[in-house]
């Protein structure tokens, strides 16, 4: 290998590397969908990182006159370790999930990298670059064609998540892909070994790759295909559950300010009453008229003000819901500092309350004091988080574990429905899903919590 080619290699080499670091954090936040912090820092930071430790170590050979062709096992090692540390330390979400996300991330970007390096290193050797130095500039235009695909690889899933799914990737996918590809090339690389003189063989090497990086594709593509149809069939529930919800509260909304006008008509009737009732001293038919007034106004009341309308329209229907069942659902707070969709919102809080009222309306908790039969709602907002609560008693604790529900097919209705939906619309604010359970004298109180970062 000439001076000229130990250059080129070098130069190549350390793309390939700060690429590398550059397109991990993008399948972790563009792809796998776990919300990075900081992106437009840690973007150029990994990838001038990657490139000058790269470099450092091609040009230090270089200059001992033992151009290496790659980066050793200690750096390679120590390269993704610091890219490990970056996505723990700013991936939002549970130190656990931090650690695997980093970790199959890590491999999963290295084996689609090494993919590409198969394909242009099999590529040269079919057109005997080795023993060409002359066609350095066709290996060089190769390179690079091969570094741009590589970027659009990533960017073509990525548009393909896009599309119509922005839900978090499941743990065991992010275990899974960097798992079977890691094999895959390992047993590509065994049944080749001993091929590699062969122009024919290394070809055949090159279109496996390439039928590897297809099937990724087609993976991506079949996994959005089908959260998709699933996404449809949950959009058109909640779009009906939205715009009922919605109409009930308008109604509730127009009835209230009727009552309201008819009270203001007879406000002057009401109060030449209670001054001929004054001044015969009827003390007792007073009071009994005035709380008449209040059971009066107490109906004409409009259960919620949020700050959000659809929040609004959703407890104003639940509780509609709540009272026909002799259940009193309580809220308090404000939504403020954070941005919910509407068809999010009627994701979690909408599901959070039919979970709860489905709850208490028990047969077991029918003989349940009126006063312990209560549904509280709470929005609470501090400088870092903002979190909608709902709490109720319940006969039975569920079985928890880390936060979530666990549920058997024979058990799973007495949970409610909806709790996967309200864990995906938290995860794609960057938020989370937790609920637990507190023993109490008459059963238990169950609490579910939604919990949103405020720097999303």
């Amino acid at each position: 290998m000439t001076f000229t080619q130990s250059v080129v290699f070098a130069i190549l080499i350390t793309i390939d590397y700060g690429l590398e670091g550059f397109l991990t954090i993008y399948l972790v936040d563009g792809i796998y969908k776990y919300q990075v912090k900081h992106k437009r820092v840690i973007y150029p930071v990994i990838l001038v990182f990657g490139m000058l430790f790269t470099c450092t170590y091609m040009v230090t050979h270089i200059l001992k006159n033992d151009p290496a062709d790659d980066l050793g096992v200690v750096e390679t090692l120590l390269l993704q370790c610091i890219e490990v540390a970056v996505l723990i330390i700013f991936t939002n979400t549970k130190w656990w999930k931090k650690l695997i996300i980093a970790v199959c991330s890590v491999l999963t970007s290295s084996a689609v990298g090494d993919v590409f390096v198969v394909i242009r290193s099999q590529t040269s050797r079919t057109l005997g670059w080795e023993d060409h130095p002359e066609l350095t500039g066709i290996f060089v235009a190769l390179s690079l064609s091969l570094s741009v695909l590589l970027i659009g690889f990533f960017h073509i899933i990525r548009r393909l998540r896009n599309k119509q799914d922005n839900t978090p990737v499941p743990i065991k996918i992010v275990i899974l892909t960097p798992v079977i590809m890691h094999v895959f090339i390992i047993l590509s690389a065994f049944v080749f070994e001993f091929y590699y003189s062969d122009r024919m063989q290394g070809l055949i090497l090159v279109i496996t790759m390439i039928f590897l990086l297809a099937l990724l594709l087609l993976f991506f593509y079949s996994w959005v295909s089908f959260r998709e149809r699933n996404s449809l069939k949950s959009m058109n529930s909640i779009n009906e559950e939205l715009i009922s919800s919605q109409a009930r509260f308008f109604e509730s909304t127009a009835k209230a300010d009727h009552e309201i006008r008819a009270m203001r008509h007879d406000m002057k009737n009401n109060i030449q009453v209670l001054m001929l009732l004054l001044e015969q001293g009827e003390y007792d038919k007073m009071r009994e008229y005035l709380e008449e007034m209040g059971e009066k106004l107490s109906g004409t009341e409009v259960s919620a003000h949020t700050g959000d309308m659809i929040a609004d329209a959703i407890i104003a229907d639940k509780k509609v819901l709540a009272n026909s069942k002799n259940i009193n659902l309580k809220y308090s707070g404000r939504i403020e500092g954070v941005n919910i969709t509407p068809v999010d919102m009627c994701k979690i809080l909408a599901n959070l309350l039919d979970n709860a009222i489905e709850a208490v309306s028990k047969p077991e908790l029918a003989e349940l004091d009126d006063s312990l039969k209560v549904i509280e709602l709470q929005f609470k907002k501090t400088e870092n988080f903002f979190m909608i609560s709902v709490t109720n008693p319940c006969i039975k604790a569920p079985q928890i574990k880390d936060g979530k529900i666990v549920t058997s097919k024979k058990d799973s209705k007495n949970h409610g429905f909806g709790l996967q939906n309200i864990e995906n619309a938290a995860q794609s604010y960057g938020g989370e899903f937790n609920v637990s359970c507190e023993e109490k004298p008459y059963g238990f109180l169950f609490r579910s919590e939604v919990v949103f970062p405020m720097d999303q």
